[in-house]
């Protein structure tokens, strides 16, 4: 398998810089300068009467910013940047008068776009799963979709087809690490994607990153009111402290609306070097009901033999107030987590959530449901500006 060097790096990255910029600017006309900034704002205090795997009893805090501007350039070119600051605390720490605070930047993007090209920088995914589908669950498709470094991503439209070119760029040797490449378009009612990235000896401490080769190809369609798609993806597993055993993954996934509920089902053939995986092939089904005030949604899924279910719904009582409910069980035996609750929209933006979720084995952190609620009784006031 390939890997990047400095000087085929250094060429390639003049490549996607230089051609991406020319196809740009040669679609560029003359426009009206014009430069527009927003502001999103978001704030949510809270009380959690239990401690979890991650501590946050008692009062927990959060402010979020995002700002989003663009600026209209004289060649017909547009201007860019999003930025997002989190601040986040809560009491259970001691020490210090701001213990527990947190401050985090995230989400930092620089970008210049025309009609037909576009160019970005910072926190933005990669180009490798920008087109491919996913048919369901499936065990090969692990395209790097995030990682703590910039990403370098350009895209190009021309006859239909769209195509992407990225590449990693790591902070500490100034390299661009893990070419990843995309295509995708659309043939009458087929819609196809592909995607490659490399294997890299990049190591990167984000979860969403996969450093070694991976490639993926995707085909969707709607016949008869269904929607089908089907899927395959190769993992060589050949980056650094990877096992070097190719896996692939063979998948289709079905989905079909009747009335107010829309069945999706999935079934994922999986292999290791060739051979069936001794663990099993991925399969699921997901009922989604959706009419006036209710919502339900049921999940099975068996994930080599790991055997999931989840079953969540909602009814809009009216007047602002909606109840919440769920059950999970995630290969947990008889046991099950569960939540119930309630929402209360108190208008100008803001709501309150008071929620009571159980973790029946302390598996899953203030990951319950849907929502993401914290073990034990929570309650909490959020804000949107």
């Amino acid at each position: 398998m390939w890997y990047s060097n400095g000087k085929d790096t250094d060429i390639a990255l003049w490549i996607l810089l230089t051609t991406t910029a020319l196809v740009a600017f040669a679609g560029a006309a003359a426009a009206d300068g014009h430069t527009s900034v927003s502001h999103a704002l978001s704030a949510t205090l809270g009380y959690n009467n239990e401690v979890d795997a991650i501590g946050e009893d008692g009062f927990f805090w959060e402010g979020n910013l995002k700002t989003t501007a663009a600026a209209a350039l004289d060649n017909g070119l547009t201007a860019g940047a999003y930025f997002e600051i989190t601040v986040s605390g809560d009491d259970a720490a001691a020490g210090s008068s701001d213990a527990g605070n947190a401050l985090v930047a995230s989400d930092f993007v620089l970008s210049l776009t025309s009609e037909t090209a576009s160019l970005y920088f910072g926190d933005t995914a990669p180009a490798g799963k920008k087109y491919f589908s996913a048919a369901g669950d499936m065990e090969s498709d692990g395209f790097s979709t995030d990682s703590d470094s910039a990403v370098l991503r350009g895209d190009v439209s021309f006859g239909g087809m769209n195509g992407s070119v990225s590449y990693i760029m790591d902070d500490a040797s100034n390299t661009a690490e893990q070419l990843a490449v995309g295509l995708g378009g659309s043939f009458g009612s087929v819609t196809v994607g592909l995607g490659y990235q490399e294997a890299t000896t990049y190591v990167d401490a984000e979860g969403d990153f996969n450093n070694s080769a991976v490639m993926g190809v995707s085909a969707s369609t709607t016949v008869a009111g269904a929607t089908i798609t089907a899927a395959y993806a190769d993992d060589s597993n050949d980056g650094v402290g990877q096992s070097g055993v190719a896996q692939t993954s063979t998948a289709i996934q079905v989905s079909y609306p009747m009335g107010p509920v829309t069945a999706t089902a999935y079934y994922s053939m999986e292999q290791v070097n060739g051979v069936d995986a001794v663990a099993g092939d991925n399969m699921g089904l997901t009922l989604a009901y959706a009419q006036d005030a209710v919502a339900v949604t049921l999940k099975v899924r068996d994930e080599q033999g790991r055997n999931e279910w989840n079953l969540e719904g909602s009814y809009d009582m009216g007047n602002g107030a909606t109840i919440l409910a769920g059950a999970l069980n995630e290969n947990e035996g008889a046991d099950a987590d569960f939540y119930i609750g309630g929402t209360y929209d108190l208008g100008g933006g803001a709501s309150i959530l008071a929620v009571y979720a159980d973790d029946k084995d302390a598996d899953q952190g203030d990951e319950i449901g849907s929502g993401e609620y914290d073990p034990g009784m929570t309650v909490a006031v959020s804000f949107t500006f």
